[in-house]
């Protein structure tokens, strides 16, 4: 007969209370240990030291490349030495005569004359088929540098340097720009290649030639040329002075003359 479960008696249907005393949860187990990070501060030193390297590098390839620039060996063109006339280059017979109007502190214009120039030299005048002419367009904005060199290149040209001479002022202004132009530095160009120094010297201190620069710049300011280097081909003020397009203008002239 079965029995009817009393308050002290254990239910069957029921678990059983534990008599073991209350123990303390067991603390979570822990997530395993991602990748450790990378502190970021020493990314950012990291950064920093790569970009200082970077800077110091390309510093060093334009001091090289400056200081290459600046000790090229310059020379008269290589052309007959009855074609070199003071500012004037190439055959008195030339169907096309280009003329560079000039700044010799206009770094444009110490491009053109590092780039486009000797390509024009060697192959257009060379082969008598051009003759270039260099006129002075010292703007207001370079002086005194401007007016100097320009000065000091008709010094030049009365010891029949000037072409020399003027690669060598572009050489060393397109690094130093006013601090090339000074007067002992102009004087030092001159006498390195060999030039009387003292009568360099009194050419361009007593600015014999201050009548001829004044003179084309008033011609470029009739001519109403807003630019330098303003190249005219022929009677064509040229927009763009790359050599593609002032070699195109020259051959397209060249053509026409050729009937």
């Amino acid at each position: 007969m079965a029995t009817t479960p009393t308050k002290n008696s254990p239910n069957k249907n029921q678990p059983a209370k534990s008599t073991t005393p209350a123990t303390a949860a067991k603390p979570a187990a822990k997530k395993p240990a991602g990748p450790a990070r990378v502190n970021s501060s020493n990314i950012g030193l990291w950064l920093i030291g790569a970009s200082v390297a970077i800077v110091a590098i390309v510093v060093a390839i334009i001091i090289f490349n400056e200081n290459q620039a600046r000790s090229a060996p310059v020379a008269q063109p290589d052309v007959p030495a009855e074609w070199i006339n003071r500012n004037v280059v190439g055959s008195p017979d030339a169907k096309v005569v280009v003329q560079l109007w000039e700044d010799f502190l206009c770094p444009s214009c110490q491009s053109f004359a590092a780039t486009v120039k000797p390509q024009l030299l060697e192959n257009y005048v060379k082969t008598g088929k051009v003759r270039v002419e260099y006129h002075y367009f010292p703007l207001a904005q370079h002086d005194p540098g401007a007016t100097m060199t320009a000065l000091a290149a008709e010094c030049a040209a009365d010891q029949g340097m000037f072409w020399p001479y003027h690669d060598r002022v572009f050489q060393m202004t397109r690094s130093e720009q006013q601090g090339a132009a000074q007067f002992d530095d102009l004087v030092g160009y001159a006498a390195d290649m060999g030039m009387d120094q003292n009568q360099f010297r009194t050419c361009l201190s007593s600015q014999q030639h201050r009548d001829t620069v004044s003179a084309s710049l008033a011609q470029a300011q009739q001519l109403q040329l807003q630019f330098t280097p303003s190249i005219i081909v022929g009677d064509t003020l040229m927009q763009d002075y790359s050599y593609p397009s002032v070699s195109g203008e020259i051959e397209r002239q060249l053509a026409q003359a050729a009937g």
